[in-house]
């Protein structure tokens, strides 16, 4: 008998592997489709030129020079984008794209960049908002009717597409999805992480005997009280008398509910384990609990005190 098949018998995380490992899948597929939709057909886009005006359209625009970023407004960087023909336009650009702009031009003249040919931008029409136009009317000095004329009521997002929205929705779903494999995958190694540190230098007889001991209880009997080990059904617990080092009461809350009194046991692996009475804060199941283990192991420490504590981490610190 090996540790693997005890390990399957004892601790029942079936439902938190399973999960972490489909919510991991399903996050993985929803950002492939987060980046697929990202990518906007663009044989789609029209020319900004005759579509300036026209919230929505998803348009092209071959820029011949640009200048120096004029604001920022959120999370978009504006800029003022110049065509062959000498017509401006408004642009947010991102800070990736911008770089690769800058990497292809061919020269400055003061805060204009300009390019040897040209740059093509693709992305949405879209309407300026009041407080980024009067940033740019002060920034050049003109007035609403100059900035009207130059640049009229819309913008060219660069950093959108017909399908940025689709595509955050999956990025959305990827995050949630994302977020719950991360759970699940620690109530999963969680489960299993004391077990295998407590057993990791267990015997092949001691596994058979934890495994018989498991067979020919009851399932619903949650502690099993062998000669050498105990097991706790609830806690995937598996632990030798000898390896228990300190033992006393204590009062359980979870989430403010008092779950009622407890046996607490410590091990030399710093483990720890609650073992819970057949009824709720029966003094008697606990006082039998605590018995059961200071008759298999007389040298234990016993009771919560400032004393056993400490040494209780110096034996666990010695035996590190």
């Amino acid at each position: 008998m090996d540790r693997k098949t005890v390990r399957k018998k004892l601790i029942k995380n079936t439902f938190s592997k399973t999960a972490s490992i489909v919510l991991a899948t399903l996050t993985v597929v929803f950002l492939v489709l987060g980046f697929s939709n990202q990518q906007a057909d663009k044989g789609e886009a029209k020319s900004l030129a005759d579509n300036k005006a026209v919230n929505g359209a998803y348009a092209y625009l071959d820029a011949a020079a640009f200048d120096e970023w004029v604001c920022r407004s959120g999370d978009e960087t504006y800029y003022v984008v110049f065509d062959s023909s000498g017509s401006t336009y408004l642009a947010a650009i991102s800070d990736r794209t911008m770089k690769s702009m800058i990497k292809a031009e061919s020269g400055t003249d003061d805060y204009r960049h300009f390019f040897e040919g040209s740059y093509r931008l693709y992305g949405l029409v879209k309407i300026v908002s009041r407080s980024v136009s009067s940033i740019v009317e002060d920034a050049y000095g003109i007035s609403r009717s100059e900035y009207m004329e130059y640049f009229g009521s819309y913008y060219f997002d660069t950093t959108s597409n017909p399908n940025t929205n689709t595509a955050w929705m999956w990025w959305t779903f990827a995050m949630f999805s994302g977020m719950f494999a991360i759970i699940f995958f620690i109530i999963w190694i969680g489960s299993e992480r004391p077990f295998n540190r407590e057993t990791r230098d267990y015997t092949e007889d001691e596994y058979a005997e934890a495994s018989r001991m498991m067979d020919e209880t009851d399932k619903k009997q949650k502690l099993i009280f062998g000669d050498r080990l105990i097991i706790g059904r609830d806690s995937g617990m598996l632990v030798r008398y000898q390896d228990i080092l300190w033992v006393h009461f204590v009062n359980v809350f979870f989430n403010g509910v008092n779950l009622g009194k407890m046996v607490r046991i410590h091990t030399r692996r710093r483990n720890s384990y609650k073992l819970k009475p057949a009824v709720k804060d029966s003094q008697q199941d606990l006082d039998d609990l605590m018995n059961v283990i200071i008759e298999k192991n007389p040298g234990i420490l016993i009771g919560y005190t400032p004393e056993n504590r400490k040494a209780y981490d110096s034996m666990t610190r010695s035996r590190s």
